[in-house]
């Protein structure tokens, strides 16, 4: 019992804080570039642009185009070439947010998103796009 409570105790703290609309996400990113972490460790980077369109890039790989939505609880985003979105239940932190991947069992840890001052950096055929 004792084991499934502190479970419980250490995963409350990312689940206590109230999911972002899309609304509050837009107006977290708009405009800036976002670096993706976990277990801290940057494995991506990504640009969000006007109307919900953003520009991804897992580190050193070439960047997708896609846009973002709201769906139920989660936001998800959708890539050029994807058949599937990835949706992420997202909640802030400080100047932090933090998101778990709506896949993800209970008690995960979530990955950090946090603004980045170092600018997207696109590699392959569409360089400077």
């Amino acid at each position: 019992m004792r084991a499934l409570l502190a479970l419980f105790l250490t995963a409350a703290p990312a689940l206590a804080d109230p999911l972002l609309t899309a609304e509050e996400f837009d107006a977290l990113t708009l405009g800036r570039t976002m670096t993706w972490s976990e277990f801290g460790t940057a494995y991506g980077v990504e640009q969000y642009l006007p109307d919900r369109k953003v520009r991804w890039t897992y580190t050193g790989d070439a960047c997708k185009t896609g846009n973002w939505y709201q769906d139920g609880s989660a936001i998800c985003f959708q890539y050029d070439g994807d058949i599937t979105p990835d949706c992420w239940e997202i909640t802030r932190s400080g100047p932090d947010l933090l998101a778990r991947y709506t896949t993800d069992p209970p008690g995960t840890d979530p990955v950090i998103v946090t603004e980045t001052t170092v600018p997207l950096a696109c590699f392959g055929p569409e360089v400077g796009v």
